[in-house]
């Protein structure tokens, strides 16, 4: 009877632990939008930040990454931004990220028409799909944008990121249409194609505007591809090099170059994206002890940070919450009572 017991307690046990339905951990939501400027159904993936559904504070607008190879880098840049904004050591405000998944990835994000023929067969030209950026980047300025616009809560600033033909992509994207975004982030890009045609673009646009605009910011990776396989890709590398020297030759630009020792082609882009949002967002954490002593300095370290971006940030309220809960327990009692009136005034209560 004993071990008919033991079998009856684990099928009860089992049907109470596993039959119960779960609670789902979920990374973001698909949309799927027609573009009548590429003439096709685009999928994208939308990552909310955590506090966006908050009924506890007032409907918040977030900044938007608008995110290339969305297939290949959704899920872990997801949980990576949402990290790196956990409060109360958040090096970034809350994002929305945009993962848009790729249909003809060769023909969206090349600048030009590939004339390369095949070393094996010279009949055959290689990349035969290519030269559509100038098609890709109007998808997205027109029509991508205004969608997430009407659907989602955003705040006017937005970041460009990509890897490879991405990294390409988001760079030609910076010198033909610098207003698009306030930041882009081009990781291991392919600046070799069509014999360095991005690099020329990048002497020509200098030579018109001898100068960028101080509120944009480019931040570019670069693998350790020869290191790790050697010669593996030896015009990648020099491309890279010569872009960096044209760069930093003008100094006008908030840019940022990082070698990556050990990481290849497939794997800078994780290391790459985390330094990345800490370079743009740079001066953007405050420090939760000092504003105990000095409440004053959480309005005077936002002024300085919205001049440097260019946009205006304000301390979101779940942020004012976490500081009035610190004022409190520690018995800050003019620091809480400066904070409740910072609140009060940037998010007052409907009435």
């Amino acid at each position: 009877m004993n071990n008919w017991f033991k079998i009856l307690y684990l099928l009860v046990f089992s049907f109470f632990t596993f039959g119960k339905a779960q609670e789902k951990i979920t990374v973001g939501e698909k949309q799927t939008l027609f573009s009548k400027v590429l003439n096709e159904n685009r999928e994208i993936w939308v990552h909310l930040p955590k506090t966006y559904n908050d009924t506890a504070i007032n409907p918040a607008k977030y900044p938007v990454i608008y995110l290339l190879d969305g297939e290949t880098n959704f899920e872990y840049y997801a949980g990576l931004s949402d990290f790196i904004a956990r409060t109360p050591y958040a090096d970034i405000p809350e994002c929305i990220v945009v993962g848009i998944k790729n249909t003809e990835r060769t023909r969206d994000l090349t600048p030009t028409k590939s004339q390369k023929k095949s070393p094996v067969n010279p009949a055959v030209t290689l990349f035969a799909d290519s030269g559509g950026s100038e098609s890709f980047v109007k998808f997205i300025q027109e029509e991508l944008k205004p969608f997430i616009s009407e659907n989602y809560r955003i705040q006017g600033y937005s970041v460009l990121v990509g890897h490879s033909f991405g990294g390409l992509f988001a760079i030609n994207t910076f010198l033909t249409h610098p207003e698009y975004f306030n930041a882009y982030v081009a990781n291991d890009p392919s600046l070799w194609w069509d014999n360095e045609v991005t690099i020329s673009r990048t002497k020509d646009y200098l030579e018109k505007n001898k100068k960028f605009s101080a509120n944009k910011f480019l931040y570019v990776s670069q693998a350790d591809n020869e290191e790790q396989q050697k010669n593996w890709n030896s015009d990648m590398t020099q491309a890279i090099e010569k872009f960096k020297e044209i760069i930093e030759k003008n100094g006008t630009l908030n840019y940022k170059h990082h070698f990556f020792a050990g990481e290849t082609h497939g794997t800078v882009s994780y290391p790459g994206n985390y330094e990345a949002l800490k370079f743009i967002f740079k001066g953007f954490r405050t420090d939760i002890k000092q504003l105990a002593k000095n409440p004053g300095l959480l309005e005077e370290d936002y002024k300085k940070f919205s001049v440097k971006m260019g946009s205006e940030f304000h301390p979101s309220e779940f942020y004012l919450n976490v500081v009035l809960k610190f004022m409190k327990s520690n018995d800050f009692k003019e620091s809480e009572t400066y904070f409740m009136n910072l609140k009060n005034k940037l998010y007052p209560k409907v009435k």
